[in-house]
């Protein structure tokens, strides 16, 4: 599907929700802290806000559209965000403050969700719509499994370097064993979980600091600024200076 192809369908749902789909969508867009979708009725993503694409790591808004949660996340945050979903379209009632530790961008935060039911112009029931936020938590989530003490001790020492070895031996694995067990659960390596985890941390900097670029490469397990800059751009599509400054004029 072309990012043309894409745009017409976000354009033609909006028209099935009603005139002030897009208003509550540019509304959406305005807040810092609250991530917000929009999925019709076959679980396809129809609309994201800035801050759910900074959440998920998705460069853009129209790079989402068409898919669903389970072609962007690993089966065990898949899962549960499409039975949610789905139970909210079945019954026609909102679910509110669903809470856990079931987050996009792999954090340990404690998630506050609401999930709505979208009734087209007719009140035909066509999708859901949902707003979440986090809190801060100190917590390694329960669904890490036998894998928690390997993601606990990278929570609590991204900055540092972490070998596979070491993380092997905390779960009483081989490094084999490891990495497959790892990759099967998270969706994604260990050593992109622990970029992932190094991203968020870069991210947190640039929105709430005035610091150099250069100190926060040190401060979060980067070789220097050049390396830092390069995986960034690379995983976000724009640079730490460029993600400020976004970050700051849509804040």
């Amino acid at each position: 599907m072309t990012r043309n192809d894409k745009i017409k369908m976000q354009t033609a749902f909006f028209k099935k929700v009603g005139p002030n789909a897009a208003t509550f969508k540019a509304m959406m867009d305005a807040l810092p802290d609250v991530a917000f979708y929009m999925k019709d009725a076959k679980d396809r993503i129809m609309a994201l806000n800035k801050r759910n694409c900074d959440f998920c790591n998705i460069h853009d808004e129209v790079d989402a559209i068409g898919q669903c949660s389970n072609d962007i996340f690993p089966h065990v945050l898949a899962d549960r965000y499409l039975a949610r979903d789905r139970k909210v379209r079945e019954t026609g009632t909102p679910i509110f403050t669903c809470g856990g530790q079931y987050n996009a961008d792999r954090t340990n935060d404690m998630q506050t969700s609401n999930v709505y039911p979208l009734f087209d112009r007719k009140g035909k029931l066509i999708g859901t719509t949902c707003i979440y936020f986090k809190r801060p938590s100190l917590d390694v989530p329960k669904w890490h499994g036998r894998l928690k003490p390997a993601t606990d001790y990278i929570a609590g020492h991204y900055a540092e370097p972490i070998s596979l070895d070491l993380l092997a031996g905390l779960v009483g694995t081989s490094t084999i064993n490891f990495r497959r067990q790892f990759t099967l659960t998270f969706g994604i390596s260990p050593g992109r979980y622990l970029t992932t985890i190094r991203l968020n941390a870069v991210r947190k900097l640039l929105e709430t600091t005035d610091k150099l670029v250069s100190e926060i490469a040190a401060e979060t397990g980067f070789f220097d600024q050049s390396h830092l800059t390069k995986i960034f751009k690379r995983e976000r599509g724009i640079t730490p200076g460029e993600y400020r400054r976004h970050h700051r004029a849509n804040g």
